[in-house]
């Protein structure tokens, strides 16, 4: 028998941490009764820092909890679903900010945001407008650092300092060469954490050519 509901992201001001969790209905509705209700009522208000809708919101939970688990915040009793990953969270919040796709959050059908897909290379999630994949971060493994993707324009190559950033972590720019690529499009590629996708934004020129 299907769950179908939705699994959502949390976060406060007043927490250093994410909150992953499930409900059957309208997640709004589960937001206040969270308010309302400790450990997270003294560490809220808490907002909604994304939502997706699945056939199957228990499973979908449980495999996001196991993902995490190495993040689990421990130190906060009579709970379990507080995760330290404040810096997944800022990045991809920096993502939609940057590339104008928080101006389309209802509007799925142009783009996806999908976490954990099931694909070879172990990704954490992908970013696609359309059929284009736009940016992806790998999970990172123990013989394994992770892997970042980013979609930019190709005035990017106009800003040396990137180059050097991109050096230092193991990158690399390449231009998009198949034919449905996107114009003027190159793909950047570096490994490290979310840390240093935040710092990469900070560079001079990756927010115009996002």
């Amino acid at each position: 028998m299907e769950n179908q509901g939705y699994v959502y992201i949390l976060q406060s001001q007043n927490c250093d941490c994410i909150k992953i969790g499930g409900t059957d209905y309208p997640p709004l509705k589960r937001i206040k009764e969270i308010n309302a209700t400790e450990p997270y009522k003294s560490l809220g208000k808490w907002e909604l820092a994304e939502c997706l809708e699945v056939k199957n919101w228990r499973i979908v939970e449980h495999n996001l909890h196991y993902r995490f688990r190495s993040s689990l915040n421990t130190e906060i009793k009579n709970q379990k679903e507080l995760f330290q990953d404040e810096a997944f969270l800022s990045y991809i919040v920096q993502l939609f900010k940057f590339t104008g796709l928080v101006h389309w959050i209802e509007q799925q059908g142009i783009w996806t945001f999908v976490l954990f897909p099931s694909t070879n290379g172990g990704r954490y999630f992908t970013m696609n407008i359309g059929s284009h994949e736009v940016a992806f971060s790998t999970l990172r493994k123990k013989d394994r650092k992770k892997l970042n993707m980013l979609m930019l324009d190709s005035l990017i190559l106009d800003f040396p300092n990137v180059k050097k950033w991109l050096d230092k972590h193991n990158g690399s720019i390449c231009t998009e060469n198949y034919a449905t690529a996107l114009p003027h499009s190159v793909s950047v590629h570096f490994e490290g954490s979310f840390s240093d996708a935040l710092e990469l934004f900070s560079l001079d020129g990756v927010r115009r050519a996002l």
